[in-house]
């Protein structure tokens, strides 16, 4: 299975070109051993006004996202 982490929008890149992962504090680039297969955390680059959001930005709208979802439910 082909690894997301390397592709997410939530992965910094560094100056040394390796992606690091702003959630949970690790390399994940392609090839590295910590990389998850599926993350329930991943989430294509998001763009607004055609501009691609930050790394940043990425995150606070997936976790607004997670959140959203645990209030659903019956009433």
């Amino acid at each position: 299975m082909e690894i997301l982490c390397s592709r997410c929008g939530i992965a910094e890149i560094q100056r040394d070109g390796k992606r690091w992962c702003l959630k949970y504090q690790l390399d994940v680039s392609d090839g590295a051993k910590e990389a998850k297969a599926d993350c329930y955390y991943f989430i294509e680059p998001q763009f607004e006004d055609g501009e691609p959001m930050t790394v940043r930005e990425n995150l606070m709208f997936k976790e607004c996202e997670l959140a959203s979802r645990k209030m659903r439910g019956p009433v």
